[in-house]
């Protein structure tokens, strides 16, 4: 089969005053200022304006100020499909929707030619090869190929300026300049000047239109953080799709294994969104029925050989596919979700074509991967953390359960290979993993445990042959998937192995390399290719070099996508023997990546979440804040179904017969010292509930699941409330904002109120114990927000902190005379979304004032107007005061390590 022309596959950009005109084939669609499209007839196209060309679009990215056209700008082929060219994106870039700004950034790419000669296409075998065997495999630079046979032909291409009468010509020069220095990026953080949105250090476009900012859906005030956060997110999404970890193919579809693919043949639409990445950023197209538009992209990695042994020849390929579903970085995505959705899950499958009796014929073998399906985490601040155990027997028991249904549906039986060690750290999770799966009793889940440490222990790789001599008659039970043109199958593969380990990424792949080099002897023997059967592809040096090379890239592959480096023990996978100079790689890449887990994976995360859809514009802004790690996908709807149970549960504790429980919420309370005094820089999350006579504060353990203490003040002795802004911190836009930090006190008398203790626990558990992040808008509330005073500080700012139970301490200067004689208590709101959440609708301001109301309307006071002040609990001015220097220039340390 003859591959489609490349150059007709591209995308033509007409740039326009009001529009922008794009062209591919037979289909053209205006793209307007404001993202919104529509189609054209061929006739409407611009005559007098050249257009740009590109490889492909990938999406639509709405940035803090603008919107973005992602496009492909550089890409390799990686070879052929049956005839069907297969392609790397190399580097993309985000075009803004505003046309004076787009030409200078268009003008300035130079987009590489990928070219087809006969030539090429007479040498390659049947279509599936571009070139002949390469003689030299050895392939350990970070830069090179997938395939040695791929054919990157990037001829120099021509980056051309659109002139006032729409002629072409040659951009300007311009001098190469490196990335700014750190000690820029920090002189820039303490800069309060505005700073122009640019996308690329070595361009800096004009201002934008006022066309294109009126048309942003997300129209922010243009200030330096904004600015900075604009020029991060840009080049952080333009990285992410680059760097050979993306595959496209313009006429097939890439995300389906070929035995699914057969199974699908009959089916409306085909496309596995497991490794659909773009889909996100493709909606817009698609709700316009553009979908042609575009390339359907998935994060993988392929490589396509022809080979030949013995003067037969045939092709052998592997492409590996990286789930969406719960995607990321290491220390960022571990274990599995809520969905039963795992962390690092790949789908790796390897594939053999060649023909026979000019039947063609192709042969697929699939192979899992993925973290260890129950809730765990890992710090990454260390080199070698201890795993974490997460959330109840029962939360894990239907998770993995949920995970091993969806693996049994897709797969098949499921031969689980359990990598980790048997003793130490890694058994903290491994030892739970097989209690669960003996627990759950599946007679489809067969599960092995090989601690590879111990048994490679002293560079003895060679045992790994016991653990895939063992698993021999299984994998002659599960077979593999094979058929020819004429849609005879021959077999089908019944299960599949799933293997992991710790990261599911260096040793797993030797492992997964070992199993395929047995099914792959199997074939070649049942495909009369082999004539040496017992010794298999041993005996042929020269194609199992191009195997070991093959499965070799594709972990290093696969371990830059979730590590940034690549992989450990590659040595080993390349040559079958461990080196010195391959135990210092991996020395290096070990420190290599605590270095990406702790200073740059963090962006990256977020980078991740966005572009598939699962977090908004606002988990940015927590960067520069954040202690750890981004906040998951669906973490907001975990989060509230615990506060729900907490609220439920309390309610059957402490509420007495005579009430009802009207209202109920969880709010963070400011903890106490011995004495009675406010810790505004320390927050416990209690539960409120609300009934017609009294108010219910409660200290409940989240552990635990118990209520340890409640206090009850009687409506009737409540004398007063103070609603306004609870402001801690200054130092960015998000802690200033008193939409998202707001609270209030009531004011009562003492005599209306009762505590209750239970002995049993006295220590108050709260949310913040259950190893996941509060919301990021409070994680200074938690920990570095406010600064202690102590007691006998007297001074301006000491006055503004509030003690709680004592009405001889001193009071706040936002506080009346009027309130003296009573007790409070303050609450403020906990944000009413996790950063970055979708179904962000409600925030802080709005939520205590709802509470409010409902408090107000139990209380009855014949005067609201004098019932409720609306004074700050913690004002914007005195919040000033708390951020001392050393604050400050901490957090524009971070600002310039991290944005």
């Amino acid at each position: 089969m003859t591959p489609p022309a490349l150059p007709v596959q591209r995308v033509q950009i007409y740039i326009q005053d009001n529009a922008f005109i794009l062209v591919k084939g037979s289909h053209s669609f205006s793209l307007s200022l404001d993202g919104s499209l529509t189609s054209l007839e061929r006739k409407a196209l611009p005559q007098d304006t050249k257009p740009y060309e590109v490889h492909g679009i990938i999406g639509i990215v709405q940035g803090f100020i603008n919107k973005y056209l992602l496009v492909i700008t550089h890409a390799k082929d990686r070879g052929a499909l049956f005839g069907h060219h297969t392609h790397s994106i190399e580097k993309t870039i985000c075009v803004p929707l505003d046309p004076v700004a787009a030409k200078r950034t268009l003008a300035v790419q130079k987009l590489d030619e990928t070219e087809f000669d006969d030539a090429s296409l007479s040498n390659s075998f049947i279509g599936l090869g571009v070139n002949e065997p390469t003689t030299n495999h050895d392939t350990s630079g970070d830069d090179r190929s997938p395939s040695g046979s791929s054919s990157s032909a990037t001829a120099t291409a021509v980056a051309t300026t659109a002139t006032a009468t729409g002629t072409l010509s040659p951009p300007p020069s311009s001098s190469p300049r490196g990335s700014p220095s750190f000690l820029d990026r920090l002189k820039k953080s303490f800069d309060k000047s505005p700073s122009p949105v640019t996308l690329d250090d070595d361009v800096a476009p004009p201002a934008l239109s006022p066309s294109s900012r009126l048309s942003s859906s997300q129209n922010l005030p243009a200030d330096s953080e904004t600015s900075a956060l604009e020029k991060r997110l840009v080049r952080e999404i333009t990285s992410l799709f680059g760097r050979s970890m993306f595959l496209y193919a313009y006429d097939y579809d890439l995300t389906n294994t070929y035995q699914r693919a057969f199974q699908k043949k009959q089916a409306s639409s085909t496309v596995d969104h497991r490794f659909w990445w773009n889909e996100h950023l493709s909606q817009s197209f698609l709700d316009a029925k553009a979908g042609d538009m575009l390339v359907r992209v998935l994060q993988g990695t392929i490589q396509i050989e022809p080979c030949a042994i013995e003067g037969f020849p045939f092709t052998f390929a592997l492409i590996s596919r990286r789930s969406r579903e719960r995607a990321g970085l290491r220390y960022q995505r571990r274990g599995v979700n809520d969905e039963g959705q795992v962390a690092n899950f790949v789908e790796t499958e390897q594939l053999v074509f060649f023909q026979r009796d000019q039947v063609y014929h192709v042969a697929s073998f699939v192979q899992t991967r993925g973290s260890i399906p129950l809730f765990w985490s890992q710090s990454p601040y260390s080199l070698h953390p201890d795993p974490v155990l997460l959330r109840s027997d029962q939360e894990n028991l239907a998770a993995i359960e949920k995970h091993f249904q969806r693996q049994e549906t897709l797969y098949g039986k499921q031969v689980v290979v359990n990598l980790t060690e048997l003793t130490g750290r890694e058994a903290i999770v491994g030892s739970e993993y097989r209690h669960y799966i003996e627990t759950m009793g599946d007679p489809n889940i067969k599960y092995i445990e090989f601690d590879f440490h111990h048994e490679t222990k002293g560079m003895r790789f060679e045992n790994i042959n016991k653990l895939s001599n063992s698993l021999s008659d299984t994998m002659d039970k599960m077979g593999y998937f094979w058929e020819d043109d004429r849609d005879t199958v021959f077999c089908e593969q019944s299960g599949v192995f799933r293997t992991n380990c710790m990261d599911c990424l260096d040793r797993t792949n030797i492992v997964q390399s070992a199993f395929a080099r047995h099914v792959l002897n199997l074939q070649l023997m049942r495909f009369g290719i082999s004539e040496y059967p017992d010794q298999g592809i041993k005996y042929y040096g020269d194609f199992e070099r191009i195997f070991n090379n093959v499965w070799a890239n594709n972990g290093d592959a696969i371990s830059r996508m979730y590590t940034g480096t690549s992989a450990l023990k590659g040595d080993f996978t390349r040559t079958g023997k461990r080196n010195i100079t391959g135990l210092m790689n991996d020395a290096s890449n070990s420190v290599a990546r605590m270095y990406f887990n702790t200073v740059k994976d963090f962006w990256r995360q977020a980078t991740v979440d966005y572009v598939l859809g699962y977090h908004n514009l606002s988990t940015f802004k927590t960067v520069p804040t954040s202690q750890q790690r981004t906040q998951e996908p669906g973490m907001d709807k975990w989060l509230d179904k615990v506060r729900q149970d907490a609220i439920h549960v309390s309610s059957q504790i402490v509420i007495a017969d005579d009430e009802t429980v009207l209202h109920g919420w969880t709010l963070l309370v400011p903890k106490e010292t011995a004495s009675g005094k406010e810790l505004l820089r320390r927050f416990e999350e209690k539960v409120v509930l609300l009934t017609a006579k009294a108010l219910y504060v409660c200290g409940y353990n989240y552990h635990l699941e118990k209520v340890v203490e409640f206090k009850r003040i009687d409506l009737a002795t409540i004398g007063s409330i103070q609603i306004g802004d609870y402001i801690l911190s200054t130092l960015s836009a998000e802690t200033r904002n008193p939409d998202l930090h707001y609270g209030f006190r009531v004011f009562y008398n003492e005599h209306g109120l009762l505590m209750r203790w239970n002995t049993g626990s006295m220590v108050n558990k709260n949310l913040n114990d259950l190893n996941f992040q509060m919301t990021s808008h409070d994680m200074d509330d938690h920990d570095t927000a406010w600064k202690d005073r102590d007691d006998d500080d007297h001074d301006d700012d000491a006055s503004s902190v509030t003690s709680a139970g004592s009405s001889t301490s001193s009071l706040s200067t936002s506080m009346t005379p009027l309130y003296k004689d009573m007790k409070h208590l303050t609450f403020k709101a906990v944000p009413c979304y996790i950063p970055g959440s979708q179904d962000n609708d409600t925030n802080a301001k709005q939520h205590i004032d709802t509470i409010v109301q409902q408090i107000m309307d139990q209380c009855g006071h014949p005067d609201p107007a004098k019932f409720l002040s609306h004074q700050p609990i913690i004002s914007l001015k005195q919040a000033e005061k708390s951020d001392g220097l050393l604050k400050k220039v901490g957090y524009k340390l971070k600002q310039a390590i991290w944005v």
